[in-house]
């Protein structure tokens, strides 16, 4: 399984490559399974492609972009459609999703990259990290994505972190300790929670 997910590191390579992911996590935060509305519905997801978007007069994209997240059943869709718009409005200034991608991946580092996705609205820490982390990016292997699961799981241990680093400084040694990277015990909690939990409990 994970190296079924590290294979995904050549959607890096998609021109569109921070638009496609910008709505994927809208798409999925808050609740995964509103992947399956707006990225997985084809017909939802043609409709908030940047090339179509932009062809639109203003009305009438923001008319698309609330109707879309509405058809989707993502969690939020208005603060979300709110959130889309205001990174297409970045994108663009940017000079589209080409330029936008290039402007990304040239950030020095993990920290640049970060502070670099944390200006687009709606993205904090968690998808800072997890948007470059779906691609197994170099940068983001020592990387948690702090996120429901992560939290549920420290719940469990009854631990508790005044801060996002801290929480992530956590679980990086675990993974040290483990011998495996960041970004492994990262996708092995998000997908095997129940069994991380039962662990907990023992």
């Amino acid at each position: 399984m994970l190296d079924r997910l590290k294979a995904e590191y050549t959607q890096l390579q998609r021109p569109d490559f921070l638009w496609h992911y910008l709505l994927q996590s809208f798409a999925t935060m808050g609740r995964a399974s509103g992947w399956h509305g707006l990225i997985g519905n084809k017909s939802n997801y043609n409709k908030l492609r940047f090339d179509v978007l932009v062809e639109l007069r203003p009305a009438a994209r923001q008319s698309q972009v609330e109707a879309t997240c509405r058809a989707a059943k993502i969690r939020m869709p208005s603060i979300k459609a709110g959130y889309i718009l205001r990174c297409f409005e970045q994108v663009q200034k940017l000079g589209g999703v080409e330029a936008a991608r290039a402007t990304l991946l040239a950030q020095t580092g993990r920290e640049g990259k970060i502070t670099f996705l944390k200006s687009f609205r709606g993205i904090g820490d968690k998808y800072a990290r997890n948007i470059m982390m779906d691609v197994y990016h170099p940068d983001f292997r020592q990387s948690i994505a702090v996120d429901a699961r992560i939290k549920a799981l420290s719940e469990k241990l009854g631990l508790s972190f005044a801060s996002y680093a801290a929480h992530e400084a956590f679980y990086l040694e675990v993974a040290a300790e483990a011998e495996l990277n960041g970004w492994e015990l990262d996708r092995l909690i998000f997908n095997f929670q129940d069994e991380f939990l039962a662990a907990a409990g023992d």
